[in-house]
């Protein structure tokens, strides 16, 4: 059964914390790494920038939102909570550009395929209802002919993610001064980036299935606002300073089980087509009148 979208980030966490032993030495050392990484780059950049910020933004507040000024959430006031997501917007964007070899890594090469494994995950071809009702799989020619179509974008295919992250930070830069804005701000900016990466959550699941780009796109399309909203709590996760390194993982964590849950859906849907194809062979070959 597939879950909704919102509850894998969680899961992520979940299977990390009852499995990490399972996951290796060298995954363990690679997470221990990655936040004393975070730890010590996080810690200077709070101390040197957070009071200077606070002030800015306190100025801004109290200069065009004088009434906003006054408001506070748990005791603390906007213009602190503003420099707080501020601060931590930056630190993951410094983190992250520190970090992102290892990430893209890690990632793409490891956890998101262990995690399948363990759950005796096997992918198969693409599985998908017409418009008119029937199922339809894809077939060892079609993935054939779709390597020759695109044998001639290896290079494309293989500097896509390169290019993926820089797009990513990209934005990231351009974004974050949304988090001078109270409130609204750091909603935004979440939304922003979590909308964007959705496109890439289940990147690794697709190049499993040998899916087409116009298959990813239609895949994408019909689960808009499931991936959108993973991705926007995969981005408010992987923003919270010290921690958010941690929660890089357990997101792909997360969307690795998402995949496995999607693809024991698809399974479903090749076995009806195989009963299917069944029946309408054995109505063929009876016995004529």
């Amino acid at each position: 059964m597939v879950l909704p979208a919102p509850a894998y980030p969680v899961l992520g966490v979940v299977y990390l914390a009852r499995n990490i032993s399972q996951l290796g030495p060298q995954f363990i050392r690679s997470i221990c790494w990655a936040l004393g990484v975070a730890i010590s780059t996080i810690t200077p950049l709070v101390a040197l920038t957070f009071k200077y910020q606070n002030r800015m933004i306190t100025s801004i507040i109290d200069t065009t939102l004088p009434r906003l000024a006054k408001v506070k959430i748990l005791g603390i006031g906007i213009q602190t909570w503003s420099t707080m997501f501020l601060t931590m917007g930056e630190s993951s964007l410094l983190v992250s550009i520190i970090m992102g070899e290892v990430f893209k890594k890690e990632k793409t090469k490891g956890l998101f395929q262990s995690v399948l494994t363990k759950d005796s995950v096997q992918i198969g071809p693409l599985a998908k209802i017409t418009d008119n009702g029937m199922i339809k799989v894809s077939s060892t020619e079609d993935r054939i002919q779709q390597q020759r179509q695109q044998h001639h974008k290896v290079w494309d295919k293989a500097s896509s993610s390169s290019s993926h992250y820089g797009q990513r930070m990209g934005l990231w830069l351009v974004t974050l001064p949304l988090n001078f804005i109270p409130v609204a701000g750091p909603i935004a900016f979440c939304y922003i980036n979590g909308k964007a990466r959705s496109h890439y959550v289940h990147r690794r699941y697709f190049d499993m299935k040998e899916m087409t780009a116009q298959e990813r796109e239609e895949w994408i399309k019909t689960r808009k606002s499931q991936y959108t909203t993973f991705g926007i709590i995969a981005q408010g996760l992987e923003l919270l300073p010290f921690i958010g390194i941690l929660f890089g993982f357990t997101n792909t964590i997360g969307a690795a089980l998402w995949a496995a849950d999607l693809e024991r859906q698809q399974y479903e849907l090749r076995n009806k087509k195989l009963r299917q194809k069944a029946t309408a062979e054995a109505g063929d070959n009876g016995p004529s009148v």
